[in-house]
């Protein structure tokens, strides 16, 4: 069979089975100065945004929040619609836009924190996009598995002539150790399924501690067109 055949009826799978939650795998600190509250308060998330009558979770929002650091630029580039200094973006779930008031940045010039206004979301001002985040968050190990070799057929002397032990794809594993998830997964058993949103579909690995859960991918949630 096909990898991405397989790879697609798993998909099929997860989707109707595994409850969205938000993760961050790179996080960037985000400080709200504005916050519309004195204390951090739940948003009601939707188990499965497409069917909410299978019941929702609540996440904390409060004055910090993490986003991807993929999520932001500095310099707006064309096509990109996520969050710049001139362009805001809204928080999936908590019906809020941020805009980019200050960057911050350490010695050696990488953005660490982001410091911004938010107001109420506007349906007649819709941002050109919604980005997850989480907000006092749990930290977590996430693995990251690709296909373990790079050609389609690694025994063909034809494709890859020096076996294929030298086909082994270096990137078939990355560990994110310190990686952020909301806390809605906090008593969450081994094997369980979760999609995070916008990220993939994720399994809790027997590895998991009471101090410390480790998710692994079990797949994305799109096929990677330059896969072979």
């Amino acid at each position: 069979m096909e990898p991405h055949l397989l790879e697609a009826c798993v998909r099929e799978v997860l989707n109707d089975t595994a409850p969205r939650v938000m993760a961050v795998l790179e996080p960037l600190k985000v400080t709200i100065a504005n916050f519309p509250a004195e204390k951090a308060f739940d948003v009601s998330v939707p188990n499965f945004p497409a069917d909410e009558s299978k019941g929702f979770h609540t996440v904390p929002f409060s004055s910090t929040v993490y986003i991807e650091q993929t999520d932001f630029r500095e310099v707006m580039e064309k096509g990109y619609k996520r969050l710049t200094p001139n362009q805001p973006v809204g928080l999936r779930h908590a019906g809020y836009v941020i805009y980019v008031q200050n960057v911050v940045k350490d010695g050696s010039g990488k953005v660490v924190e982001l410091e911004v206004t938010c107001t109420k979301s506007d349906i007649a001002e819709k941002p050109k996009a919604f980005i997850h985040w989480v907000s006092n968050p749990l930290e977590c190990e996430v693995r990251l598995y690709d296909r373990l070799f790079m050609h389609k057929s690694p025994e063909d002397p034809s494709e890859v002539p020096g076996g294929f032990l030298n086909d082994v794809n270096p990137d078939s594993l990355t560990i994110i150790s310190d990686a952020l998830v909301d806390r809605s997964v906090k008593n969450c058993k081994v094997l369980e399924k979760f999609q995070f949103e916008r990220l993939g579909y994720f399994s809790v690995d027997p590895d998991t501690t009471p101090e410390k859960i480790v998710f692994n991918r079990t797949v994305t949630l799109k096929e990677d067109p330059g896969k072979l």
